[in-house]
């Protein structure tokens, strides 16, 4: 086996929770997403360095790739040091799992460079690791297909237990990106503590039928899943004009709108990427009407990849 000592890691964006999948269930995206590029070096311990003048990110232990990066080279413990570098392209408190992205590429460059090397699925637990370092909370739905790819079922967080859903891939995600900030935390501090049954039952039904759309590319079934009775009422408010511009893409056809993880990033789903260009031209242009925020946005299908090597050499 060829000995890498040089790598460099792309790893994506992620949709968390996708409506009514509160921390159980997220679908990895093609962009955008950040990269990570690490190498082998004599000296024990991790050099770590940031490239982002932009986010106001800690650029030592306290970031989630460093941290993240320790944890394995502390239990693995390989007779040489890791250089990393994270080049972070992907807004921080965006909704877009920028974290978990983080935490994704970081797990992988690190396996990729010890002498034997993980399989992917036993990487999550060091990734929700940085989730737990960013949001007080090892959430697994988006360092799941963060590092997976595609759609990802978090069945149990005790023993972990994730599968990838298989996903018939012919809708069109997009994803609006306003220009505001949620920290994930403040966002999870607002959560109800206690459901109404007939709220959860209405939550579980929802669930399966997205699941069951998404494995059967039934388009119509995963719009009408798309409803979240718990965790959309509650933040919604955290977005200035969300209802006008949820009502504004499903005038559009959209076959469903919801929050993107805790906020602000907002998405819709459609049939056809035509369809998906008049929903996002009408997403952006709410938002800006209404609330005078631009918005970036996204449009792909899922990203059945995941985390993957961009380069490695020996």
């Amino acid at each position: 086996m060829m000995t890498i000592n040089h790598v460099k890691i792309f790893a994506p964006a992620t949709l968390a929770n996708v409506g009514p999948g509160f921390d159980v269930l997220g679908i990895a995206l093609d962009q955008p997403g950040d990269i990570v590029i690490a190498e082998r070096k004599n000296e024990k311990g991790l050099s770590f360095s940031l490239h982002d003048a932009s986010n106001p990110l800690p650029g030592n232990h306290k970031n989630v790739a460093a941290h993240v990066a320790n944890l394995m080279l502390e239990e693995f413990n390989p007779p040489y040091g890791i250089s990393m570098i994270l080049q972070k392209n992907m807004p921080i408190g965006s909704g877009l799992g920028s974290s978990g992205a983080s935490s994704a590429a970081a797990a992988l460059a690190i396996n990729t460079l010890l002498p034997k090397p993980l399989a992917k699925m036993d990487l999550v637990r060091f990734a929700m690791e940085g989730e737990m370092l960013a949001s007080g909370s090892p959430h697994a739905d988006n360092v799941a297909p963060a590092l997976l790819g595609g759609a990802c079922l978090i069945r149990s967080y005790h023993p972990l237990d994730i599968l990838k859903l298989p996903v018939k891939n012919d809708l069109f995600w997009i994803v609006a990106h306003p220009h505001i900030e949620i920290q994930t935390q403040a966002a999870r501090a607002i959560l109800p503590e206690m459901i109404p049954l007939t709220i959860a039952v209405k939550q579980w039904g929802n669930l399966a039928g997205l699941i069951t759309g998404l494995i059967q590319g039934d388009s119509g079934l995963v719009g009408r899943s798309l409803i979240d009775h718990i965790i959309e009422p509650v933040r919604a408010h955290l977005i200035p004009g969300f209802y006008e511009v949820k009502a504004a893409a499903l005038t559009a056809g959209a076959l469903g709108f919801s929050i993107s993880g805790s906020g602000p990033s907002v998405f819709a789903v459609t049939p056809t990427r035509e369809l998906a260009v008049r929903v996002a031209t009408q997403i952006q242009k709410t938002f800006l009407t209404l609330s005078h925020i631009k918005c970036d946005i996204y449009i792909s299908n899922i990203n059945l990849e995941g985390a993957n090597i961009l380069e490695q050499s020996s």
